[in-house]
């Protein structure tokens, strides 16, 4: 037990004797959650008064004098109270001394003050354990971009709570290493797991028992490590063994390729095989199979050198209980950072313009950019002191891609942290050797020095992996500039439900897949002068009574529900274990419960991504599921895709917030846990290019009009091409030619092995002389596996060419009227206001504007992009639509739909860049060009007090419950009424709210229909807009269904065009089977939709192979599509058996 002692006295004879020296105000007694191991680290908050007036709060610290660790500034400040949260160092025993000392670095010398002996601490040791295995083996972990590592799980009990990091020691021989972590807990920490990984070495193996002992050398667990098996009879056959790029190449990083690929034919691998780096520490990157059976497979390993220089080398080798053995020679590249000749110079003093629009001053810079495609800048006087990188055409003015100036602008700030305020304009470290340039900033601003605070958090349960979190916080000088929550999670102005950005009121959602190192939330500040304060787990608020960020509820939950044991399985089964891919993807259903569950819970079956694409991994992919009630367990419906490779099948499931991977389900249950996988012949390998050249050579004398380009072969068997996309760029144009392919515009073949001609005009009056290449290119079969390129960790679709001659292709263009005159900005016209605190089809911005040059003319390829720019909102960008272009004047507009609350207390700057003429001569204007040009560059932003509705839940026609998302419903639920108006003519009736804050409602007297109805809400007498609501109909007809999507990944292609990847389910809810389900989906991008038949015009039937969905059965597939919502599936038709 510890206890905490106050030497009284002491304080007592400090404040006589020296009334004006420091003193401790008082202190909060420290919640230790974690045993000590070789002592103690208690973290103490303590209160001080500091009489002596300091300018900067980083200029006084709080140290203990044990060696502590921990902050030493203050974080919080009120007059001459100063808050301090470190955490000292005690040894083990009974009634430790603990003494401090504060610092003032403002004084000279420095001043110290001793607080000596303040306090005493008991430091209670580890207590007696016992240690029993819940398994009999060791399971290896089979990701495919992890190091070997072996699990063995175990019980500890005797442990009140977790056991710190040095509690047990597992001993191995070297070269093996040996770790343990706590695992899935409930109210106490019982479940740990041991993990093996191998330390890179040529030292032979011998078996071995791993043993773990206490900190007294007691022996709490024995266990025989059976990880690795012995050496394959007959030995590993490796054949037409090939490495990419080849031994000896010269490599860029950043251009082609970050990795050196290996692929092999390895006839009956019965071995582990990995790739072998110097670079390595552990033994990992296990090879990954992609074509054929397990008798006869090809195999793929990488090993990247993307944060290496100089030579790499790398290997194949073989793994077995003996230990490595090496497979061939090494391949050696020799490695090259990707650099420019860049120069920065010109650099222009800053310009200073008053927008009386918005009633600041705007900052801008100006400077010559030579040979660098990206530049960027920072300024001390924002609160993050980002990084902002000028990437094309953003920041691009007056030149071409190789000689340009920058010209960009900023708000001044009104208050800073320091009279000295600079910007600059730099090289980013990965580009190279260049230089940077640092111009002063003449702000005029309020000095403010104090830093804000938070005065109050509370979190409210909404569900096991939602919590709403709520922030009091206040800045009196320069007001809030924006906060993070967990995980870096932004809230902003527009996040506050009642007061303002000098005293106000945030609220956010936060959703959390997994508990793990999130007890509470995490909050930090930011000040509009650059001042910030973080508060962690540990830290309380500002307040006399030492108040923490409390608890997520959840959290809270799990520690006091006493049978919570989320490792103990009341039952696990799947539909099938044992499933056939051969022919097409196979549904199945994963059902499982552990001990003290809730069936409120929601499950998510994750699976693994597609071995190739690691960058499409994403908890968000998972699918869901639900409790059900007649098995009494979490039920999750899933498809596995066709064709992939024989053998056990990884897996993931979520049940927030709880996460289990599939080796750890086999670590309980065995056999059970096991989803085996057969595949006649396995295709995991996308498509690749295997014929390659330049048209019509690579180099082109261009004589006259022409056309130039590449002519390739793609082959993918036996999934086949579904699309592909090529992007093409030039030394003097990054806007890139975007050709996109199907089987459907094909020269000649099949969606097996067909040609393409990818194509570019050349015009003879308006070329200069310069390369073309193809930057970046995906191609995508028909089960979604992608080669990439530029490529990290992905099947590069040109590796074949690395080396090519063609991969560059060179134009030489006649001499001609020299044209170096950029386009100009000959009107531009938008609003000069706009409420941002509105529903969001009264948010959308239009701008107009025309272009002119008299040269070559304005190019039809190249529309200019408007950037909208406000303090440290995030920066929003869109490309403008070429309205008409005639005579060398260009027409566009362009819309964009602001988010909820864009620009508050700040404005809006506008900007526009990527003017280009048919020679290539670009131009842009920032916000301060645009006013020197008379026209429009700020937007004033309103936000009224009116409540706004954004979306609402799904709901059934059988249900009564519905959730309504939206802004500024306030603090006071008294004044708040929610409104249905069910469109029976009864007009709006009000309705219950059953849970209340400032972004969220919720009732559960929603009267059961199956007609769509209106939802609004009025607050303090001020109505919002209504929301329509369209109830899923659930009917008890003998043939019903139900559409059940998930988004299964998101991306913004090269275009800035969002597109989603979803999985939809088609449920027979009723009591007959249904046949011939078919549909129209609209918008679908490129053909990419599987798992059903095309019958044209958008429309599409469940597959011959899968005709007829019985009752409680269901049918998956999936499409991809341009938006950011799921489609709908319109006129639907099938047949009711």
């Amino acid at each position: 037990m510890k206890s905490i002692s106050i030497i009284f006295s002491l304080f007592l004879i400090i404040n006589l004797v020296f009334s004006a020296d420091p003193t401790i105000v008082s202190f909060r007694k420290p919640v230790e959650r974690v045993y000590p191991g070789e002592y103690c680290l208690p973290s103490f908050t303590v209160l001080v008064n500091y009489p002596d007036p300091i300018q900067y709060n980083y200029q006084l610290g709080l140290f203990d004098k044990s060696g502590g660790y921990g902050s030493n500034i203050p974080s919080a400040v009120n007059g001459t109270l100063y808050l301090f949260t470190l955490t000292h160092k005690v040894p083990i025993g009974k009634n430790q001394p603990v003494s401090l000392y504060i610092q003032d670095y403002s004084k000279n010398p420095w001043f110290t003050f001793d607080f000596n002996n303040y306090t005493t601490y008991d430091c209670d040791p580890l207590p007696p354990v016992t240690m029993k295995s819940k398994q009999n083996t060791w399971i290896r972990s089979s990701g495919q971009y992890t190091n070997l590592v072996w699990y063995h799980m175990v019980e500890v009990s005797g442990l009140d709570k977790s056991a710190p990091y040095d509690a047990f020691t597992c001993n191995v021989p070297e070269p093996f290493y040996c770790a343990f972590q706590e695992f899935l807990n409930g109210p106490k920490p019982i479940n740990y797991y041991f993990q093996i990984a191998i330390r890179k070495s040529d030292v032979n193996f011998t078996p071995f028992n791993v043993t773990i002992t206490d900190k007294q050398g007691k022996v709490l667990l024995n266990s025989l490590f059976d990880g690795l098996s012995a050496p394959a009879n007959p030995p590993v056959s490796i054949r037409s063994l090939e490495n990419y790029p080849i031994n000896g190449s010269t490599v860029t990083k950043n251009e082609m390729v970050n990795d050196a690929m290996y692929i092999m034919n390895i006839i009956n691998k019965n071995a582990l095989c990995g790739i072998s780096s110097p670079k390595d520490y552990f033994i990992g990157n296990t090879l990954i199979p992609v074509l054929g059976t397990p008798s006869n497979a090809t195999y793929i390993g990488f090993s990247s050198f993307l944060y290496q220089n100089g030579p790499i080398e790398s290997h194949v080798q073989i793994i077995d209980s003996q230990g490595t053995k090496r497979i061939g020679i090494d391949n050696v590249l020799l490695i090259n950072p990707k650099s420019y000749d860049n120069v920065i110079e010109n650099v222009q003093n800053a310009t200073y313009v008053k927008s009386s629009n918005i009633n600041k001053t705007l900052i801008n810079i100006k400077a010559d950019v030579s040979f660098n495609p990206k530049t960027s800048h920072t300024s001390s006087f924002l609160s993050s002191q980002r990084e902002t990188v000028l990437d094309y055409p953003y920041g691009y003015s007056n030149g071409t891609i190789k000689y340009h100036s920058v010209s960009f602008s900023k708000t001044s700030p009104e208050y800073s942290t320091s009279s000295n305020s600079y910007m600059s304009i730099n090289s980013p470290s990965d580009i190279g050797n260049g230089n940077s340039s640092l111009i002063e900033i003449a702000t005029n601003s309020t000095i403010d020095s104090k830093i804000p605070q938070l005065l109050k958090v509370e979190t409210v349960f909404l569900s096991y992996e939602k919590v709403l979190v709520r922030i009091f916080a206040k800045d009196v000088d320069s007001g809030i500039s924006y906060l993070h929550s967990t995980n870096l999670h932004k809230i902003s102005p527009a996040d506050l439900v009642y007061g303002d950005n000098f005293n106000g009121v945030y609220e956010t959602v936060e959703t959390l897949a997994t508990m793990y190192g999130n007890e509470r939330p995490t909050v930090s500040i930011y000040d509009n002068a650059g001042n910030n304060i973080q508060y962690n787990s540990m830290q309380p608020t500002f307040d006399t009574s030492f108040n923490m960020i409390p608890e997520y509820p959840v959290y809270t939950m799990i520690k006091n529900q006493a049978n919570l044991d989320p490792y103990t399985f009341t039952g696990f089964e799947f539909k099938y274990n044992d499933v056939d891919v051969s022919n097409g993807p196979f549904n199945n259903t994963l059902c499982m419960n552990f001990a003290g569950s809730n069936k409120t819970m929601t499950p998510r079956f994750l699976q693994l991504p597609l071995a190739l694409n690691p960058e499409k991994a994403s908890l968000d992919n998972a699918t869901p599921g639900s409790w059900d009630e007649v098995k009494g367990m979490f039920c999750m419906d899933f498809q596995i895709p066709a064709r992939i490779f024989t053998g056990e099948y990884t897996y993931a499931v979520l049940i927030p917030p709880f996460v289990y991977d599939s080796y750890y389900f086999a670590i309980s249950v065995g056999s059970k846990a096991q989803l085996r996988v057969n595949s006649g012949f396995a295709d995991q390998m996308p498509p690749i290019i295997t014929e390659f050249s330049s048209y019509p050579s690579n180099a082109v004398n261009v004589t006259q009009d022409t056309v130039v380009g590449w002519n390739i072969r793609i082959e993918d068997s036996p999934n086949g091409l579904a699309s592909g996309e090529f992007n093409i760029t030039s030394d003097f144009d990054l806007e890139p030619y975007r050709i996109k392919i199907t089987p459907a515009n094909a020269v000649s073949g099949d969606i097996f092995s067909s040609t393409y001609q990818l194509r570019i005009p050349i015009k003879a009056n308006t070329c200069r002389s310069q390369s073309f290449r193809i930057s970046s290119a995906s191609i995508t079969d028909t089960m979604g596996h992608t080669s990439v390129l530029p490529s990290s960790g992905n099947v590069n679709p040109l590796y074949k060419f690395l080396e090519s001659p063609h991969l560059v292709l060179n134009i030489t263009c006649p001499q001609a009227i020299i044209d170096n005159t950029p386009p100009s900005l000959i009107s531009f016209s938008t609003v000069s206001s706009i409420e941002v605190g509105a529903y969001k089809d009264f948010r959308n911005v239009t701008f107009t504007f025309k272009t002119s040059d008299s040269g070559s003319g304005i190019s039809s390829r190249h529309n200019p992009k408007i950037y909208l720019s406000s303090g440290e909102f995030d920066q929003i960008s869109k490309i403008s639509t070429l309205v008409s272009n005639v005579n060398g004047v260009a027409t566009y507009t362009c819309t964009i739909e602001l988010p909820y609350g864009y620009g508050s207390y700040n404005g809006i700057l506008v900007s526009i860049y990527g003017i280009v003429d048919n020679k290539l001569n670009i131009n842009g204007y920032s916000s301060v060009d645009l006013q020197q040009l008379g026209f429009q560059n700020t937007i004033k932003v309103l936000y009224s007090d009116v409540p706004v509705l954004d979306y609402t839940s799904s709901i059934k026609s059988t249900e009564s419950s519905l959730t309504i998302y939206g802004h500024k419903f306030g603090i006071d639920r008294s004044k708040v009424t929610l409104q249905v108006d069910y469109q029976n003519g009864q007009g709006w009736k009000n309705t219950t709210i059953s849970f209340f804050s400032g972004i969220i409602l919720m009732t559960d007297n929603i009267t059961p229909t199956s007609t769509p109805f209106y939802v609004r809400v009025i607050v303090d007498g001020k109505i919002s807009n209504q929301l329509l609501v369209v109830p899923i109909v659930v009917g008890d007809s003998p043939c019903s269904y139900e559409v059940i999507q998930s988004i299964v990944a998101t991306w913004i292609d090269s275009e800035k065009y969002p597109y989603l990847q979803a999985s939809i389910t088609i449920k027979n809810t009723g009591t007959r089977p249904i046949k011939a389900f078919s549909f129209i989906i609209e918008k679908i991008a490129y053909g990419q939709i599987w798992g059903v038949d095309a019958n044209g015009n958008n429309r599409y039937t469940l597959p011959s192979y899968n005709l007829i969905i019985n009752p409680r059965d269901q049918y998956s597939f999936g499409y991809i599509i341009q938006g950011t919502t799921v489609a709908d599936l319109k006129q639907v038709t099938y047949t009711c058996l």
